[in-house]
């Protein structure tokens, strides 16, 4: 196991799939941070070396927010549209969909998961 930012990543998981495991970081991103420090796409976790994982690591640290920074983040701007009486906050409140989809027949998820 390879513990990167508290998450723990699968030894036979390829890194630019392994990477998507933490929070805030997706398929497109982990792509194009392998494609920057030159980091094979076919690679597996166990077989990085500790200079490649250092490397993952400080880019990372400088170049995206991750788990409660970045939920934050998000908390934030939602309670942004809650304080302004936008429609996104007023539907966000009810807890409605938020970004226009149908709720006459299929809108009970949204107010059944929270």
């Amino acid at each position: 196991m390879f513990i990167l930012f508290g998450k723990k990543i699968s030894n036979e998981k390829k890194v630019r799939y392994g990477l998507t495991e933490i929070f805030g970081i997706g398929y497109a991103n982990s792509n194009k941070m392998c494609n920057l420090l030159n980091i094979p796409l076919s690679l597996k976790i166990n077989d990085l070396t500790e200079i490649q994982k250092f490397q993952i690591s400080t880019y990372i640290k400088e170049n995206f927010l991750l788990d409660l920074q970045l939920k934050s983040v998000i908390q934030n701007n939602i309670q942004k549209y809650i304080d302004i009486n936008s429609v996104r906050g007023f539907r966000h409140r009810s807890k409605l969909p938020v970004r226009g989809q149908r709720t006459h027949s299929n809108g009970k998820t949204r107010k059944r998961v929270n």
